[in-house]
């Protein structure tokens, strides 16, 4: 990777579809949990290791990055404190994010308490903080660096868009930060697809591995995203959607990349969503014009250049433990 130096990296399999663009930035890393390889293929440069060897190995780490705020930052922390490695907590969604709910009020009591431990921590420099978009940053109070996702264009499909249909990719939609009654709602008024694992949805599927899930983004007419805030405007699905040259019809949120008319269309209901679906489907030239800009967008703000050179940047900076 040019003027980086070649790092022993230990991580947590948290975020699969995250992690295997991470990859794409160099180094060998360490890998806890099992891989999901129906999500993406295992890196050739990651290896999956358990926590009894990664407490052998720990001196021959030169950083290591976590993902969940609570259960990584305490695994992780005391062992870089005692050899002195740098910590990095990546952080994937809002404070806001934590749902108030009475089954899930203890996870959020816990993950408050994660995230007011983490604020001296990162003031004393102890861990750094990436933020995975400007969004996903802006409630957390926290100084950190924002290092926007980084998508490898030549390795998505070439859209044909044949499959007059929309297409939605997500696992368990039924949540609270997602428009999950008005997808239900589009559904009864013009075809949509959906991919990940949803058991409540009839006919909903996870994909076989990552080359149907790259056939489903270039077979299908355009891309359905109806997360809302305090979730981000875009995910990783609608990222590589857009890579694959991919129209978009989204919700409109503060932080979506889709620019009304340009890449996609922006929608405030179930009756403005049908209608530009209804508008795509009828016309395949206009979703490819459409698509070929949201590539451009990829290509422009979420370049692999970028985010490799944005993250081998902080991994090199010299720690003061």
């Amino acid at each position: 990777m040019g003027r980086f130096p070649n790092l022993d990296i230990l991580t947590v399999n948290r975020h699969t579809g995250y992690l295997y663009n991470l990859s794409k930035i160099g180094h060998h890393w360490s890998v806890l949990n099992q891989w999901v390889h129906h999500n993406r293929p295992l890196p050739a440069n990651f290896e999956s290791i358990d926590w009894a060897t990664a407490r052998r190995d720990f001196p021959k780490f030169d950083a290591v990055v976590g993902h969940d705020i609570r259960r990584d930052l305490a695994r992780f922390l005391p062992y870089c404190l005692r050899y002195h490695k740098p910590y990095i907590q990546i952080i994937h969604g809002r404070r806001g994010q934590l749902e108030f709910s009475r089954i899930g009020f203890r996870r959020f009591g816990k993950n408050l308490y994660a995230s007011l431990t983490l604020r001296p921590l990162v003031r004393l420099g102890l861990v750094r903080v990436v933020f995975i978009s400007a969004h996903a940053g802006s409630d957390w109070g926290l100084k950190g660096t924002v290092i926007n996702q980084g998508i490898t264009l030549n390795e998505m499909g070439a859209y044909e868009g044949a499959e007059p249909s929309l297409l939605v990719v997500g696992n368990m939609l039924q949540r609270m930060h997602f428009a999950f009654d008005e997808l239900m709602q589009i559904r009864t008024q013009v075809p949509v697809k959906i991919v990940g694992v949803n058991p409540r949805i009839p006919g909903a599927q996870p994909s076989r591995d990552w080359n149907d899930l790259r056939s489903s983004y270039c077979q299908y007419r355009a891309y359905l995203n109806l997360t809302r805030e305090p979730e981000d405007g875009y995910n990783l699905a609608v990222l590589e959607a857009m890579a694959s040259g991919m129209p978009v019809i989204s919700l409109r949120h503060p932080s979506t990349p889709i620019r009304n008319g340009e890449n996609g269309f922006l929608v405030e209901n179930v009756s403005e969503a049908v209608e530009r679906a209804k508008q795509l489907i009828a016309d395949i030239e206009l979703a490819r014009r459409l698509g070929k800009c949201a590539r451009e967008t990829i290509e422009r703000e979420f370049s692999l250049s970028a985010f490799r050179t944005a993250w081998n940047n902080l991994l090199t900076q010299k720690v003061h433990l």
